[in-house]
């Protein structure tokens, strides 16, 4: 059954994915904290969550990149009464070769995709523990398990992520608080529409809907698991990468992700 007694921090609620777990988690009678920089986006969540009766929807326009973002949450959520849930699931993507690719925006997208999950883990997890348990839930990909040329940068944040979730997981053992690594094919999203307008991505039959993975991740956080792979050809994929040679598994994780992704060597880039 979801923990209801405390506050969930959603961070990149204004859309996607994001925006779905703060919807669902407050049908269930969880309260949201809904983080992300687009303030039009987090009121409407908030007003369409009054109007249905659903647990409060707490707006907080904020860049969780930026300088004291994380003590910030922190904050907001204990004058709302504590987090029993953090979600990370702000995050950005850069497609292209890393040659030629902007240095500001790629280290802005390590700054966003890994840098601001270590703060929010830092300042979060000690209330949780505090308070006898909750849930991370932390957004990576199944980028994750294999390299990516093509979104180079991109697939390493993802790597980390997963590692950094495994590890928080085991030390963790024991507190009450699980932490769970959420590692999604794709999604039917905004992030690479706005990120290359204009430029037609191919969509795929086992592409999922950002409600449909919103609802996996829940379930596989209140289940405690670390590791969460939704679809079967998903989950196939990442074990693919445990037993495909290192060299082999480059050149397919190449062919593959240039094609889904249909921009060859364009490099765009959108947050979310």
């Amino acid at each position: 059954m979801i923990m209801t007694s405390g506050l969930a921090i959603v961070t990149g609620a204004s859309s996607g994915i994001g925006a779905e777990l703060a919807r669902q988690l407050s049908a269930r009678g969880q309260p949201v904290l809904a983080i992300g920089r687009r303030a039009h986006r987090l009121e409407e969540l908030s007003a369409r969550a009054g109007a249905a009766g659903h647990a409060p929807i707490h707006p907080l326009e904020l860049d969780v990149a930026t300088e004291g973002a994380a003590l910030r949450v922190r904050d907001r959520a204990r004058e709302l009464g504590g987090a029993a849930w953090l979600v990370n699931n702000a995050g950005t993507t850069r497609l292209g070769p890393f040659l030629g690719g902007d240095p500001a925006a790629l280290a802005m997208l390590v700054r966003l995709n890994c840098e601001s999950v270590v703060a929010l883990c830092a300042a979060i997890v000690p209330d949780l523990v505090a308070r006898g348990g909750g849930r991370v839930l932390n957004v990576a990909s199944l980028a994750a398990f294999q390299p990516t040329p093509g979104h180079a940068v991109y697939g390493a944040t993802k790597a980390f992520v997963l590692s950094l979730s495994e590890s928080l997981a085991v030390e963790l053992e024991g507190t009450g608080v699980t932490v769970t690594a959420l590692c999604p094919g794709p999604v039917t999203t905004e992030i690479f529409d706005v990120g290359a307008p204009g430029v037609p991505r191919r969509k795929l039959p086992f592409e999922l809907t950002a409600e449909g993975c919103a609802a996996y991740a829940i379930a596989a956080a209140e289940r405690g698991n670390v590791v969460a792979v939704p679809t079967a050809l998903s989950k196939a994929t990442a074990q693919l990468s445990r037993v495909l040679p290192r060299a082999a598994l480059r050149r397919l994780s190449a062919r593959i992700g240039l094609s889904v992704l249909g921009y060859g060597a364009r490099a765009r880039g959108v947050r979310g």
